[in-house]
């Protein structure tokens, strides 16, 4: 194979796993079977709509946690300080991807991104301090693929921090593509995002006292939010072990892993496809450790291949209460992450591999990349319109803020009604 043929097959491993994996991908998947749910009883009070924009404009400052590894921050600024001088925040296919990567990539794939509404460097409101949200990606993605959603959740009245993982990053995998192993997974220490998470939550704990910085004194680390998509997921609902961590939110999550649990006792080799990989029991380990003592939401797809509705479910029933699930109709798991929105406005990726000379659907990442992000699945537009809502009204209901009303804005008729045909099922306990 030629570099540039690799280099461009490199191009849809990066769109396809920076939506994907999970922390064990020898999961079985899902006979797709409907699930059975319980609903909350409805609340008293009238319901809000937090699936736009909220009171604030927001802020972006990136953060270094150490000469590896940086924490990208959204947080609440005053309208009144977005003055005709502002910065508008952005980032494009080589701010994430190498750079060689995105200039095989059609234009609608490496194009622009800009959050509304969101400026580099202001300064935070000052009715603060804002309940922090710690944000880890999911399988070989970045810590920009969910910055339409930290955006908007931020708009509430929130600091958002999402954390690089870069130890099972983008660079990681690309680096055992080159070698010549497609399959290569880094080997890395399960609790080592996890930990970057808690040490994020340090860093920012130490931004909030610096008098020159643009968050000084918008960070409440009282009140903490670990949340993350498939494989963040899993290191957020590990994060939530943290006594500092007051609610996991996971979107399409992989299993939490209780710190200190002997996972080598849960865990033999399989074959898949041809190699030998690590597979993780899941049903032994929930059985044989406690969850994290924290309220939860779990935001899943019933289309997910990749992490499937039957394994989250298995995750659901193991947390404690008081706990939430809603599942997402006629969507996937690649539908939590930025890149949706284009691989979707372009037909998928089968055809730009097709134009490659390549077989697509013998380039298993091209399915993990469509999976919830083809012309057919949902608009994902809409699916984070539901996202956000169900994220800021958790959050809101777990940090007491107008309590009544995010209660009610997360019952079951008002999101049918709200978002008719979105919500295939809500679980509550």
């Amino acid at each position: 194979m030629s570099r540039r043929r690799a280099t461009a097959l490199l191009a849809v491993a990066c769109l396809g796993l920076a939506t994907a994996c999970s922390d064990d991908a020898g999961d079985d998947e899902a006979d797709g079977s409907p699930s059975t749910t319980t609903e909350a009883p409805a609340a008293d009070a009238e319901p809000a709509d937090f699936s736009e924009r909220g009171p604030y404009a927001v802020g972006q400052v990136d953060l270094q946690l150490d000469a590896d590894h940086q924490v990208a921050v959204f947080y609440p600024v005053d309208r009144a300080a977005v003055t005709p001088d502002a910065v508008a925040y952005s980032y494009s296919g080589t701010d994430i991807l190498d750079p060689a990567i995105s200039a095989v990539l059609p234009g609608a794939l490496s194009g622009t991104v800009a959050p509304a509404d969101t400026w580099r460097d202001l300064p935070a409101s000052g009715e603060g301090p804002f309940p922090t949200v710690l944000h880890s990606h999911g399988f070989s993605g970045n810590l920009r693929f969910g910055n339409q959603h930290n955006a908007a959740v931020a708009s509430w009245g929130f600091v958002v921090a999402a954390v690089d993982h870069p130890e099972r990053g983008l660079a990681a995998i690309l680096d055992g593509f080159l070698a010549g192993d497609s399959a290569a997974q880094p080997a890395v220490d399960e609790y080592l995002d996890s930990d970057q998470l808690v040490a994020a939550l340090d860093l920012l704990a130490a931004t909030n006292d610096e008098a020159g910085s643009p968050l000084a004194g918008a960070i409440d680390t009282e009140r903490v939010a670990a949340e993350g998509h498939s494989a963040g997921g899993s290191a957020s609902g590990t994060a939530a072990y943290d006594e500092r961590v007051d609610l996991w939110i996971g979107q399409a999550p992989g299993t939490p892993l209780e710190p200190g649990a002997d996972l080598a006792a849960f865990t033999e080799p399989v074959e898949v496809d041809g190699t030998t990989r690590q597979q993780l029991d899941t049903a032994a380990l929930l059985a044989a450790t406690d969850p994290p003592d924290v309220p939860s939401l779990i935001i899943a797809a019933e289309g997910d291949t990749i992490i499937p509705l039957e394994r989250v479910e298995q995750t659901f029933a193991w947390l404690a209460a008081p706990k939430r699930m809603a599942v997402i109709a006629g969507s996937g798991h690649a539908v939590f992450v930025d890149p949706c929105v284009p691989i979707r406005d372009s037909g998928g990726l089968s055809a730009f591999v097709q134009a490659l000379g390549l077989d697509p659907t013998k380039v298993r990442l091209v399915a993990l990349g469509e999976n919830g992000c083809l012309p057919t699945d949902t608009d994902p537009r809409q699916v984070w319109r539901l996202i956000d809502h169900l994220t800021v009204a958790q959050l809101r209901e777990v940090f007491a803020i107008d309590q009544d009303v995010a209660t009610a804005s997360l019952d079951a008729a008002y999101l049918d009604e709200a978002f008719p045909g979105l919500v295939r099922s809500l679980a509550a306990e």
